[in-house]
């Protein structure tokens, strides 16, 4: 017999859910403004917890060496969650009648067809996009909807070979060129580089922010004159967080006669986009991956254009197929008749058509939580984790702290030294890293500590350059001399030699309970990883951290098997495994992470103080590329 008053409630919460369910299935219908005004009624602190409810994956927890952990996601930059809310959906009401667009003749073809067509409808409105705009969903992310952007405007190039030898039979006038900013991931840098575009690099400036002064000496040079021109800058380092003020960036391109081009990979799932095509600060082309969107795996890449773009009106498109053509026969090529639409010819074969409604969906939640909630969540988590972060001696923040940033954060720990040793300057844009390196005070690999998250903790983090090298030797003040050493370790094999650092992201739908102790793990890492390097097993070729059971047997030896110790966390880690197949009463999460941390900090205190690198280096490694503490 249910207690007294659970009725009412679950009577409540199933009213709640129903009317969240209209308001998700009036998502690809027109909305009115009634409809839009009942989908924003009532709007509380409440959906953060709805929206963390609805995560699949919630409370989930897997085997580490240490026991099991509940997982704690804190890797959103590299991808979202998915929901709950947004599958169910698509298995009651878009998967029972699915089939093949490009038909009206069949229910489940005529019903999809406009699943799909409102679908891409809703995902432009929410970006501002107007008539002389296109949208195109492209490969799995912003790197296929990247390269689509070279097809469409005819710079990109089949093979090396290939290019350049087109690339010389260009005129100087025809070719395009392109400008990069310095925060770019690599898919919105090498590919430019392989294709015919001429690529020209804009670094940072004091403050290590876009430097808008040499963007426009570049964009003034004679040397491009009388070109087609174009900027592609990163909306956001996927790294430091740090954000680029893209309206004026867009106005100083535009007042030069270049396209303005936007990656809003990193911060699109949190801020809002608006194209505003045609107008002095308005994008021409934004790139975009769904994917990492709450709700959003399992989405295809988008890319919105101005049509002014598209270069392949008189030619065929940039993929030929099925759906792009309204005539073609069996004796003459040239009698092929493509549609003109962008985004028919565009779309070839049987599109993402799931992909499609689950990124409006993805869009749709996002609209339905708000900006200004996600805003305000993420400027506190910024800004506390900033300050506690940046006062600890033994964590160095990349990046400018001063700016404005998304809660996305990179960092380097290092093992605790005494006051009267060296103490690292940290100020920004400062040259701490090789000073670092100079006085022999090295952090942690990255890699190490995004695995001391994982088996410690069970949070998901995530080590290494984050897929942005070049902004990396900025970061670290790589000269050019010792990143051509490091080249030459890696050609050798030793991939593990590469520089990086950790990185965790803070995202607006992290509870309270996370955030408090995901910086809570963070310092104890910063206090004791360093006692756990004995423990783990670093391989040199992959930059792999495994973790040695014989170890855990040696120090048990050492100790005498005292079992006062912190070391017997892990012999009833070890053989508590099995009793966790058992349904137990559920623990609150907050009770779990206080006894993680208990449990560390007692294996920790367990384990030697090293001060000093114990591990032999491989005879083909130089010593002085070893850049990190082991």
């Amino acid at each position: 017999m249910p207690a007294q008053g659970a009725v009412p409630v679950e009577a409540a919460r199933l009213a709640e859910e129903a009317k969240r369910m209209a308001t998700l299935l009036g998502l690809l219908r027109v909305t009115t403004s009634e409809e839009k005004a009942s989908a924003t009624a009532g709007m509380s602190e409440d959906k953060l917890d709805w929206l963390r409810s609805q995560l699949i994956g919630k409370d989930v927890e897997f085997d580490t060496p240490f026991g099991r952990r509940v997982l704690t996601y804190a890797d959103q930059t590299a991808s979202g969650r998915a929901l709950r809310y947004i599958e169910d959906y698509l298995v009651k009401e878009v998967l029972p009648f699915y089939g093949n667009t490009h038909t009206e003749d069949s229910h489940v073809g005529s019903k999809t067809t406009r699943l799909v067509h409102k679908a891409a409808r809703y995902v432009k409105r929410c970006m501002g996009a107007g008539p002389g705009d296109a949208l195109l969903f492209c490969g799995a992310g912003t790197t296929a909807a990247i390269k689509r952007l070279q097809e469409v405007i005819g710079v990109a190039a089949p093979s090396v070979e290939l290019r350049g030898r087109l690339a010389g039979q260009l005129r100087t006038q025809e070719r395009w060129v392109v400008f990069v900013g310095p925060y770019e991931h690599h898919s919105n840098l090498l590919s430019w580089r392989q294709s015919l575009a001429e690529v020209v690099e804009i670094g940072v400036d004091e403050d290590g922010l876009i430097d808008i002064a040499a963007l426009r000496r570049a964009l003034s040079s004679p040397d491009y004159a009388n070109r087609p021109m174009l900027g592609s800058f990163s909306a956001c380092s996927n790294v430091t967080g740090i954000m680029t003020d893209t309206r004026e960036i867009a106005r100083v391109l535009h007042q030069h006669g270049a396209y303005a081009c936007f990656d809003f990979a990193a911060s699109g799932p949190y801020v809002k986009i608006d194209m505003k095509s045609g107008q002095i600060d308005g994008y021409d082309a934004v790139f975009l991956s769904p994917h990492k969107f709450v709700g959003g795996p399992g989405t295809p890449g988008i890319l919105l254009m101005n049509k002014e773009m598209y270069r392949l009106n008189s030619q065929p498109p940039s993929t030929c197929g099925g759906g792009t053509v309204a005539y073609v026969n069996g004796f003459n090529e040239e009698d092929t008749i493509y549609y003109d639409d962008i985004e028919e010819r565009e779309d070839a074969g049987t599109p993402p058509i799931v992909q499609k409604i689950r990124a409006s969906l993805a869009f749709w939640v996002k609209e339905y939580i708000g900006y200004d909630r996600m805003s305000l969540r993420e400027n506190v988590y910024s800004e506390t984790a900033m300050k506690r972060l940046v006062s600890n001696p033994n964590v160095w923040v990349l990046g400018n702290t001063n700016v404005e940033r998304l809660p996305i954060f990179s960092f380097l720990i290092y093992p605790p030294v005494k006051d009267s040793l060296y103490k690292a300057v940290d100020q920004p844009g400062s040259d701490r890293w090789l000073e670092d390196v100079k006085h022999k005070r090295l952090p942690l690999h990255g890699r190490f500590v995004t695995r001391l998250f994982n088996d410690l903790f069970g949070i998901q983090a995530r080590g290494g350059c984050a897929c942005a090298g070049p902004y990396g030797h900025t970061l670290l003040k790589i000269e050019n001399e010792l990143s051509l050493r490091l080249r030459s370790a890696i050609l050798e094999g030793y991939s593990g030699l590469k520089p990086g650092w950790t990185r965790l992201s803070f995202s607006y739908y992290l509870s309270k309970d996370e955030f408090k102790f995901i910086l809570a793990a963070i310092e104890f890492i910063a206090s004791y990883g360093h006692r756990f390097l004995p423990l783990y097993q670093f391989d040199w070729i992959t930059g792999n951290w495994t973790f040695r059971k014989q170890a855990i047997k040696y120090h048990l030896m050492k100790e005498e098997l005292a079992l006062d110790t912190g070391l017997d966390v892990l012999i009833k880690n070890e053989q508590a495994k099995d009793q966790y197949k058992v349904e137990r009463t559920p623990v609150p999460n907050q009770k779990k992470f206080d006894s993680y941390l208990e449990s560390a900090k007692k294996i920790a205190l367990s384990l030697p103080d090293i001060n000093q690198q114990t591990v032999n280096i491989p005879k083909g490694v130089d010593p002085d590329l070893v850049l990190f503490y082991i």
